[in-house]
């Protein structure tokens, strides 16, 4: 069961949601966005490959692709959709997706439809121009599109956008075991979030957590797969994409401002995680 605290601390931004029609130039390769997608398909055929994984496009169903997931995207011959594309974090600087287990395709309740209608009545203006990745991942979220709204738009878009969220959660005893294990490290991930922009040394993250260095390598590495300085490279470079896309700042604005002092090793890290120089991943609009 998913901790009520742990749904409340999700932060949402709405990017784009429209209701449209592709067809067969609807073929894309190797996407990686540093937003999350959910389609509700309502006629014709398609598929999507997130991370190499096959999913036939539906009629009735519901689509889940989380930001910075390598996904291709293919129209058989027409396709209508709902779609909506969005960010998320929690309070401690980590996606929804490192802490709760998702599934990529759900059947869609009767009401869902009716959510993306709503969705849609109260953002009429964040529909895509474009339904190329290659055009709108360069030009239509260097903006916040919610800047301007009221407060009370805000609130319902964060409700129905956790309400769609809601159908991809995948619920089981391992989920609750995973998230008690991370309650271990949390002041060291806010102090990550917090503190991107600085260096982090490794013993003022085992201080947070009241333990060794070797002891808090062991459990951070079992909570994310990964070592901390591994993870904490991670999260300056997915910092650094979404910087890339949304904002004109230069790369060396964008290396110190993401913690590297380097701008050859901020490269060097970048390429190593993307497979792109960030002047490819900018210049190409986030297609790798």
């Amino acid at each position: 069961m998913i901790s009520p605290g742990l749904i409340n601390e999700i932060k949402i931004q709405i990017y784009n949601t429209a209701k449209c029609t592709v067809g067969q130039e609807w073929n894309y390769s190797n996407i990686i966005s540093p937003f999350s997608r959910i389609y509700l398909i309502t006629e014709g055929e398609g598929y999507i490959l997130p991370d190499h994984n096959m999913l036939k496009l539906k009629p009735g169903y519901l689509y889940l692709v989380p930001g910075y997931t390598l996904c291709g995207y293919h129209c058989v011959e027409s396709l209508s959709q709902y779609y909506l594309h969005f960010s998320h974090q929690m309070s401690d600087g980590l996606k929804i997706f490192d802490q709760i287990p998702v599934t990529h395709q759900v059947e869609a309740l009767p009401i869902d439809i009716h959510l993306f209608k709503r969705l849609l009545e109260i953002n009429p203006t964040l529909g895509l121009k474009h339904s190329d990745p290659n055009v709108y991942e360069k030009s239509s979220w260097k903006r916040n599109p919610m800047d301007h709204r009221s407060n009370t738009i805000q609130l319902e878009t964060e409700g129905i956008i956790k309400q769609l969220f809601s159908r991809f959660i995948r619920s089981g005893n391992t989920e609750t075991l995973h998230l008690q294990k991370q309650s271990f490290i949390k002041k060291s991930f806010e102090f990550i979030s917090n503190h991107l922009y600085e260096e982090i040394r490794l013993e003022s993250l085992a201080s947070l957590a009241c333990c060794s260095t070797d002891h808090f390598t062991r459990q951070f590495k079992s909570i994310t797969g990964m070592r901390p300085m591994e993870f904490i490279n991670r999260k300056r470079v997915e910092k650094a994409q979404e910087l890339l896309i949304t904002t004109t700042k230069s790369q060396k604005n964008i290396s110190e401002e993401i913690g590297f002092n380097s701008q050859q090793y901020y490269t060097r890290i970048f390429k190593k995680i993307t497979n792109s120089t960030p002047e490819e991943y900018r210049k190409m609009g986030g297609l790798i």
